[in-house]
């Protein structure tokens, strides 16, 4: 990794510090801080999980040139990084798959899948919904950064425990709401693999979407924690967040990538009126949970059962949403982006 460029100073050193102190979970790192962030599940239960930290930066720089702004573009880093070529090729080292995120500029906090690169550039995919436009071609911060994924996320989960995984907007997921897994695998600790239920193939390294949600099911007879570690986002949070067909209502599989609980109602969320956000209890017993609340909005975040306001309600770290975009009569996009209470100055 390439820690001679100047980046940006993190602001949260003595708060992270503090907060460590008191709670245990953060500590602070001479590169990006690192969290630490439980999850317990239930025996013979579902959770909804998302992951709030992120992966430790396997290289972080400045750009230098951009090949284009949308579909494949390749990106020049400033100096001599020192990679092989290849090296950035999904699965090619250490049975990783990258992605490079933005770190300041108009995009901070975007992410966008490495397919290649040589000794100085990266080959990335942007999101047909996205481009560059406003990112500076020369000087712009940047993140290369490994996906989680089944393997490196869960630290010894039970035998036959299940995953199920979503696809992103940005694929192929479907339109519409109560949409079924796109993935569903389960655990063989015999082997210690990720197996696929449908291939029987092992999905192991399978990268999970930055800013998803996703289910884990606990089918032995014990609590099962799941134990996050990693490094604290220090770059803003982003999803985008859409409708796929027209006068079609859109569920997204979201989390928020912060080590600490946030406020709902100070995170940036772009909801419009007739938009819902399912809240589900990870410490309730049960597969297939209904929601535990349900939130509208309407000018404001309202609980849909008592119609009252929740300024206080907060989003849980480690813990998935389901967000239901309400239906306009032509698809819609509309970005998330939000930078962190702890990184506010």
């Amino acid at each position: 990794m390439n820690n001679s460029t100047t980046m940006k100073t993190p602001k949260i050193l003595c708060s992270l510090a503090a907060f460590a102190l008191a709670q245990g979970s953060l500590f602070a790192a001479t590169t990006d801080p690192v969290g630490f962030v439980s999850v317990n599940v239930p025996a013979a239960s579902d959770a909804i999980v998302a992951v709030p930290l992120n992966r430790t930066s396997e290289f972080k720089g400045l750009t230098s040139a951009f090949s284009g702004t949308s579909g494949t573009v390749t990106i020049t880093v400033s100096g001599t990084p020192g990679w092989t070529n290849g090296q950035f090729i999904p699965l090619a080292t250490n049975n990783k798959t990258y992605a490079l995120q933005f770190a300041s500029g108009a995009k901070e906090g975007l992410t966008m899948p490495i397919t290649n690169n040589s000794g100085n550039t990266v080959t990335v995919t942007v999101d047909p919904a996205d481009d560059l436009t406003g990112v500076l071609a020369n000087g712009e911060q940047i993140d290369v950064v490994a996906y989680w994924t089944p393997a490196s996320l869960f630290s010894s989960p039970p035998d036959g425990s299940e995953l199920f995984s979503f696809a992103p907007l940005s694929g192929s997921a479907p339109a519409g709401t109560n949409l079924s897994p796109s993935v569903l695998l389960v655990f063989d600790a015999g082997t210690g693999v990720w197996i696929d239920q449908v291939s029987e193939l092992s999905r192991a390294h399978l990268p999970l979407e930055f800013g998803a949600s996703f289910g884990f099911r606990n089918n032995s007879a014990s609590v099962y924690t799941a134990s996050f570690v990693g490094s604290v986002p220090m770059s803003k949070h982003r999803t985008r967040l859409a409708t796929l067909a027209n006068n079609t209502d859109q569920d997204i599989r979201v989390g928020y990538t912060s080590p600490i609980p946030e406020l709902l109602s100070a995170v940036g969320f772009p909801a419009v009126s007739g938009d819902q956000l399912f809240v589900y209890n990870n410490g309730a017993t049960g597969k297939n949970k209904s929601p535990s609340q349900i939130l509208v909005f309407d000018t404001e975040w309202l609980d849909s059962i008592t119609e009252s306001p929740v300024p206080t309600f907060q989003l849980q770290p480690g813990y998935g949403y389901v967000f239901r975009k309400f239906r306009t009569a032509n698809s819609t996009v509309a970005v998330w982006t939000d930078l962190q209470s702890y990184l506010t100055p």
